[in-house]
């Protein structure tokens, strides 16, 4: 983040970064002005004003005729130079503030039709392997984003979001409007309030795990399926089947990856081996196929690559070797 002063209303209003903690659209502005702002209480009524004036200018869609525009700057030009250099000096720092939120509303009103008649800016965020990312979107609601996934959503609508990949949610539940969060896989949609839920969008299915409140699934064969606390249900609208279903799951196996680890019960090594290939892009080959169907019981840390696979083969009782992007699996 660039470091400069903010000394004028002007200096606010072109700021991008600004800009962007006003509509609460890019995590890294929201969190450098709120310590900003902490740092300088001086200047906080400067902030707000600013700050007023583009939420302000963000119900604005009548564009203004070039006409009046050419009128009114003329108008404030004219008092401007009309004013004596010696008053000038004399001045107040307020006046001279009124003054500027004066052009700027001007300006910014002139082009505030184009600005505000775009297409709706669409927000992306992307992991890569091995990256887990948290995320707070603009309604409050919170995301943890595994590795190699993706979402996004439009800036009019933060509550339709689009998924690719694994994702945990924890919905904030909006009580005076009762406004519905939605998540959207090439599967299914997911329709809540305010809840906790994991989504999985991985191989050509979607996966969807309840921690807490309840949702709605709209399956794309038409069907709906409404889930409780513990339920998960896997389905592929390639198959338009529902590959799997259970009524009560522990969290545990479900979304402890967020945390840093995969939480086995009597899991065979080839699914577990598949998780690994999720998380870190490689692929896994078995020398003995009996080694695929040996059973793991246990925690695995996925943060480290070398740490998880040592852990693999001390549960599994087999040998891994990496070469390049592939993972050999053979009896020790």
């Amino acid at each position: 983040m660039a470091k400069k002063n903010y000394d004028t209303i002007e200096d606010f209003l072109i700021d991008e970064s600004f800009n962007n903690w006003v509509k609460a659209t890019r995590l890294t502005d929201v969190d450098f002005w709120e310590a900003w702002i902490a740092n300088n209480p001086h200047k906080k009524e400067l902030v707000y004003e600013a700050k007023d004036i583009l939420l302000g200018l963000q119900f604005k869609h009548i564009e203004p005729s070039k006409e009046k525009v050419d009128t009114s700057w003329s108008l404030l030009e004219n008092k401007i130079k009309a004013k004596n250099i010696e008053k000038q000096k004399k001045q107040s720092p307020s006046s001279f503030r009124l003054i500027g939120i004066a052009a700027s509303i001007l300006i910014f009103v002139s082009i505030g039709f184009y600005m505000f008649n775009e297409a709706p800016k669409k927000i992306i965020y992307k992991t890569a392997y091995g990256e887990v990312l948290n995320l707070k979107l603009m309604d409050g609601s919170l995301v943890t984003l595994n590795s190699n996934s993706s979402i996004y959503y439009y800036e009019n609508n933060n509550r339709k979001v689009w998924l690719t990949g694994e994702a945990f949610f924890k919905v904030d539940k909006k009580a005076t409007t009762n406004a519905k969060f939605w998540v959207l896989t090439d599967d299914l949609n997911v329709e809540v309030y305010g809840t906790s839920f994991n989504v999985d969008t991985k191989h050509q299915k979607t996966a969807v795990f309840l921690e807490e409140g309840s949702v709605w699934l709209e399956l794309k064969n038409g069907t709906t399926q409404k889930m409780v606390p513990g339920n998960f249900i896997s389905y592929s609208s390639v198959d338009n089947l529902i590959l799997e279903q259970q009524e009560k799951v522990a969290s545990r196996f479900k979304t402890s990856w967020k945390d840093g680890s995969i939480i086995f019960e009597k899991l065979p090594l080839i699914e577990a081996m598949q998780k690994i290939e999720d998380t870190y892009g490689l692929t896994a080959i078995f020398k003995d196929v009996a080694c695929k169907a040996k059973l793991i019981t246990g925690g695995i840390p996925i943060t480290n690559l070398s740490i998880c696979l040592k852990a693999i083969e001390k549960s599994a009782n087999v040998k891994i070797t990496k070469l390049k992007n592939q993972l050999i699996i053979q009896k020790k």
